[in-house]
């Protein structure tokens, strides 16, 4: 009943040429993006953690880590060197 209800009020929406609200990205607990993207190269790594973690990238390495190929990607935010890890079979982000 209230499924038939909230999708009556997205046509009627639609219908009337108001727009779409749009819908948050999951996000985990490093801030990054959640949601899996598939199979990553190098640049694609890179981009991925520049659009979630602030500064300078100093240094991206391949590393086999539980048996997952990943890239370690070393940052340095005003004199703060960090470590984040993309995985390349899905594009997820995680943070040492």
């Amino acid at each position: 009943m209230l499924l038939s209800g909230v999708l009556s009020l997205l046509l009627a929406g639609l219908m009337a040429g108001m727009p779409m609200l749009a819908v948050a990205q999951p996000q985990d607990q490093t801030g990054g993006n959640a949601e899996q993207v598939g199979p990553v190269n190098q640049e694609q790594a890179l981009e991925r953690v520049r659009a979630n973690f602030p500064g300078t990238v100093i240094s991206i390495n391949e590393v086999r880590q539980n048996g997952h190929l990943r890239y370690r990607v070393r940052l340095d935010n005003e004199g703060n060197i960090y470590t984040v890890f993309v995985d390349q079979a899905t594009g997820e982000l995680s943070r040492e």
